[in-house]
């Protein structure tokens, strides 16, 4: 093969790849921005905003800052900033209301429900039991990142965490969530009944259980909410 010959393949190669390089197609451009937090951690910010990211999209936490670098395309860009200076504000203040329903199943008739649990009446009676008794309520108002308790007369307390709202999904997360009550001959020994974490739509009704057993005839309800 002679020297021209050579030549003129390398040159065909290249005009090749040179086409292939050009290809509208394959241009991807992406964006950079760096997002500093005066109130949210980095790290939770970065959890927040994880879904909205696309698939050429990266994170780069930086502690010391307290702040991310964020690569993407702009057209997500625009949509996580938003997100972030959502996120990145004061603590919020928030309401929850703990109430706690006796629940029995007796033979014979339709649901028993008194009127003071009318509100929550036919979330109650998708439940196995159909006999209710209302053993008080107490509201409690707290900010993100503050404890919380509610006492009642009855000698039921909850005690919990406001853990961080998520402006996404309107929800805030309540943590450590302790029901107690005072037993013992001196009512001085608190027995915990239930423990749990919950992530709670703001204004949405739920409702927990707890019995001796999946067959028991009588359960504690806890009916909660969360409210602005």
């Amino acid at each position: 093969m002679t020297v021209r010959r050579i030549a003129f393949l390398v040159l065909t190669l290249f005009l090749v790849c040179g086409i292939a390089a050009a290809d509208p197609g394959a241009d991807k451009s992406l964006t950079v921005r760096t997002f500093q937090f005066k109130f949210k951690d980095a790290d939770k910010a970065a959890a927040v905003i994880k879904t909205q990211m696309s698939a050429e999209g990266s994170i780069s936490i930086q502690p010391a800052t307290n702040s991310l670098v964020i690569t993407d395309k702009p057209e997500n860009m625009k949509v996580i900033a938003a997100t972030l200076a959502q996120y990145d504000a004061p603590a919020r203040q928030f309401k929850l209301s703990v109430r706690l329903v006796a629940a029995s199943r007796v033979e014979g008739g339709g649901p028993r429900t008194p009127d003071d649990l009318r509100d929550v009446a036919q979330k109650l009676s998708m439940l196995r039991y159909n006999s209710f008794e209302d053993l008080g309520e107490a509201n409690v108002e707290g900010k993100e990142g503050e404890p919380g308790l509610v006492e009642m007369k009855t000698g039921y307390r909850a005690d919990f965490k406001f853990g961080e709202f998520d402006p996404s999904s309107d929800t805030i997360k309540v943590s450590d969530f302790r029901l107690s009550k005072l037993q013992g001959a001196q009512h001085d020994e608190l027995a915990t009944l239930l423990k749990t974490s919950l992530n709670l739509k703001i204004g949405q009704t739920v409702i927990l259980g707890a019995s001796k057993g999946s067959q028991s005839q009588r359960a504690l309800m806890i009916v909660v909410m969360a409210k602005r």
